[in-house]
Formats: C-alpha cells, sequence, structure tokens
C-alpha cells in the first residue's frame, strides 16, 4: 500500500494500527523494548485519544527560571513544529509540576501536531479533553512550571517511559500504550502492520461466521 505522504500514512496508522499489533511485530523482528513501560502509568487523558507521527522531543529539569521568559525553548520547540509531529516530553528527574497545558496543546494543534506524549504531568486536563487534543500523561497537577522546571533541551534523546527514544522516529500511542518504531525498521513494521491488521480482519470475520478459534488459528496464527 502507498501513501501519497506521511499525513495519510499517519491517519491510516490512527485509523486501523493498534499498539498490541505493533508491539507484537517489533518482538518478532528482534526488538523488544520498544513500548514504552506499562509501569510508567502513561495514560491517555480519554480513552479514544489516539496518535501517530514523528517524535519532537522536549527535555525539562529542575530549575529557578524567573519570571522574564520562562518558557524560552519550549516556545521555539512549539513554533518549530510541522504537521505530523508529535511532542514528546519528560524530565531529567520527576517533577510535580504540569509540563503540558491547554494553551500549548492549541499551539501544537494548529502547527498541525497530531498529539503529545507527558513523561509526567499535565495542567488543563479538562480543557484539553474538550479540545480532543490526543494528550497522555502520568496524571494532572495544578502546579505551574513557572520558577520550578523547564526544558532545557528540545529535538535530542530521552529517556521516556523507560525507553531511549530519538527524535524523528516513528511513534504510535493509544489506549494500551505507546510505541516508538526505530527509523531503520519503519518501512518493514508498517508492512508487517497491514498484514496482520488484515488478516485480523478476516479472522473476526471468520469467528463471526462460527469458525472456531483452534480454526482459525491453525489457518492465519493470528489470535
Amino acid at each position: 500500500m502507498r501513501f501519497k505522504n506521511e499525513i495519510e500514512l499517519f491517519r491510516f496508522m490512527e485509523k486501523f494500527f493498534y499498539s498490541a499489533a505493533l508491539s507484537d511485530i517489533l518482538d518478532a523482528l528482534g526488538y523488544p523494548d520498544c513500548a514504552a513501560s506499562p509501569q510508567a502509568m502513561i495514560r491517555p487523558l480519554y480513552p479514544e485519544a489516539i496518535c501517530a507521527g514523528r517524535v519532537r522531543t522536549l527535555l525539562n529539569a529542575p530549575r529557578k527560571t524567573g519570571r522574564k521568559d520562562p518558557y524560552k525553548l519550549a516556545l521555539e520547540l512549539m513554533d518549530s513544529l510541522k504537521p505530523g509531529d508529535v511532542t514528546v516530553t519528560t524530565s531529567t528527574k520527576p517533577l510535580e509540576t504540569g509540563i503540558m497545558g491547554e494553551l500549548s496543546a492549541a499551539a501544537m494543534r494548529y502547527r498541525g501536531a497530531r498529539g503529545c506524549l507527558v513523561d509526567g504531568y499535565t495542567r488543563d486536563a479538562r480543557k484539553i479533553i474538550r479540545m480532543k487534543f490526543p494528550t497522555f500523561a502520568r496524571g494532572a497537577s495544578p502546579i505551574d512550571t513557572t520558577d520550578r522546571a523547564a526544558v532545557i533541551k528540545y529535538d535530542c534523546p530521552v529517556s521516556f517511559g523507560g525507553r531511549k527514544v530519538l527524535p524523528g522516529q516513528i511513534v504510535f500511542a493509544d489506549l494500551d500504550g505507546i510505541i516508538f518504531i526505530p527509523r531503520r525498521i519503519e518501512e518493514k513494521v508498517i508492512r508487517e502492520a497491514i498484514i496482520r491488521v488484515r488478516a485480523e480482519t478476516r479472522v473476526r470475520e471468520e469467528l463471526r461466521a462460527g469458525k472456531k478459534a483452534r480454526q482459525v488459528w491453525d489457518k492465519y496464527h493470528v489470535f
């Protein structure tokens, strides 16, 4: 299957792919550590949230920022976002602050970003949910970052949910989890995922028609 551009690919992934299938495919290809650890408890703010796109990273750290320009690097990153990007933000140390919020979500959406993944807390959760901007986080916090934390780097390697993540990787996130696909095998993973989705559609149809689970497993080796 050919796609006109990456946006078409990402929309297709969001419609038909799911994280469990991608995790299985990556396991089979010898890449077992591509899913953010479920122990990190990074969850969608609303169950229907799903996003696929290219990773743009932000690294936060505890920092006395003062109040003159506390969001300098965060704003630089947001203004440089391109359609199809997904922001992936984390911190050098655990933070109590919300490192994502409604106005950030609005800025990201209007730049064409497809979602935001936060290894930490977000603010303005109700407003983000109303926006239906796909956001994943450990939870919500009302505490502002000003004079407490700041972005210290962006577009750099980060640790997210116990996994090393690189800018430019394709990421896929849904209710089951978050998958980071290594760039060198992304085309193979996407091809295999399309094959699997088609096979599972046939399995579903045959189960609905009354076939036994053993029969469809023996035929498709998908379940």
